[in-house]
């Protein structure tokens, strides 16, 4: 192994090169030892915007899953999962054969379906030759349910693992939208691409302002010198598919196809064609839940652009201030709050230091997203330690977070940056 194999690999990469040498050894495989890997992401603000075509402001963080592996001569995939603790083996899927099937696949659990269902949207692309089959170990340090995007992670992941054996090297919203489509192929959620992009154009100590209409994004400097991320995990998982995730995105089409009726002389095709004004104005006309869904997401995206000033501006205060709207409205419009996170953000609320907080992700559990200056966050994780515990009979888990790159990978003997 070149001494040039591994600088500035994530921890979960190290560690998914053990298990991989310990598990499975040179056995049956062939070509160099490979590793690949995606981080989670932390959405700064822009929450159930990206499925509206609006925008979104996250950043990749450094927290990653990683799959270590090597090619080997039959057409199969065998890969072991450390935090799941289990193994699944399956043929390498062929265009035409079972690539068709969305939601689950026989008698794998959930992460190996995300694994397929990758390989399947890659067995799909005309410039696609013969996938290879390979032997992996996954091991990741996102917190699983916890909203910080650990399925788009994997499937970063495994999508530039199957690049670094030969498969097509795709531009990165190009990866990224192939794993967001193997996210509804494999868990049936229509989930937007914010999760699967960030964490394929991550840039560290810069924010991505993207466009989930346009695909456009632009890099926003967001340095945090003096400030951290704190992701305080509520102890509640959710699971997308479980909660309301897609009824809230059907009520967003049925606010579409109502307000174009009410305003034919516009083009309305999604809620990011709507404005405040026009909700003011004709807004009334939807019936209840729909009106407050729209607005959450039509002032949403005003958020997120005042926020991207915010930053440019260096005004952490008032980006703070968007953080603690955007929670308000998720929880009194848009409804995916929970009693925890509404706590989480309350103690937050009261502490010195602190700029800003939000619930973060799809809701119904998760974790909430903590701005606070770094000097403060060590008596702010001793209230939330003491408090949060007595509010709500959970312990919360802090996960601190620094920006970070998007997806790489490394080959035995090779570096790419």
């Amino acid at each position: 192994m070149t001494a040039n194999y591994e600088p500035d690999m994530p921890p979960s990469a190290r560690s998914a090169l053990a298990v991989y040498r310990e598990r499975f050894g040179a056995t049956a495989a062939q070509g160099p030892l490979t590793v690949a890997w995606g981080p989670g992401r932390v959405n700064l603000i822009g929450e159930h915007t990206d499925y509206n075509e609006g925008w979104v402001l996250p950043v990749a963080v450094d927290r990653a899953v990683a799959i270590a592996g090597r090619r080997l001569s039959a057409p199969e995939i065998q890969c072991v999962s450390a935090h799941h603790r289990g193994y699944v083996r399956f043929p390498v899927p062929v265009e035409g054969i079972e690539t068709d099937q969305p939601g689950r696949a026989r008698g794998l659990p959930l992460w190996g379906r995300f694994i397929r269902a990758v390989l399947a949207e890659y067995s799909l692309l005309p410039q696609t030759g013969p996938l290879a089959g390979f032997s992996g170990a996954i091991v990741g340090d996102v917190p699983v349910g916890g909203g910080m995007s650990s399925s788009a992670a994997l499937e970063v992941a495994v999508a530039s693992f199957v690049a670094a054996l030969g498969g097509p090297g795709l531009p990165p919203m190009e990866m990224a939208r192939l794993c967001q489509r193997a996210e509804l192929r494999a868990a049936g959620v229509r989930v937007g691409v914010m999760d699967q992009a960030t964490s394929c154009l991550g840039r560290k100590d810069q924010a991505i302002l993207l466009d989930c209409r346009s695909y456009q994004y632009s890099y926003v400097p967001a340095p945090f010198k003096d400030t951290t991320l704190l992701v305080y995990h509520t102890g509640v998982p959710h699971s997308l598919a479980a909660t309301e995730y897609n009824l809230r995105r059907a009520q967003c089409e049925e606010s579409v196809r109502i307000l174009a009726e009410i305003m034919p002389a516009r083009s309305i095709t999604a809620l990011r064609d709507v404005t405040s004004a026009d909700l003011e104005h004709d807004g009334t006309r939807l019936p209840d839940p729909l009106l407050r869904r729209a607005r959450h997401v039509v002032t949403e995206n005003e958020r997120v652009l005042a926020a991207v000033e915010a930053l440019r501006a260096g005004d952490l205060m008032t980006l703070g201030r968007l953080l603690y709207a955007s929670h308000a409205s998720l929880r009194d419009d848009y409804e995916v709050s929970s009693p925890e996170l509404d706590a989480i953000v309350e103690i937050a609320s009261k502490a010195d230091g602190v700029y800003g907080a939000r619930m973060m992700g799809a809701g119904f559990g998760g974790s909430a997203l903590i701005l606070v200056r770094s000097d403060a966050l060590e008596a702010l994780l001793r209230t939330l330690a003491t408090e949060y515990p007595q509010r709500t009979g959970r312990t919360g888990q802090p996960h601190i977070c620094h920006i970070a790159d998007g997806a790489s990978w490394r080959v035995e003997g090779e570096y790419r940056a």
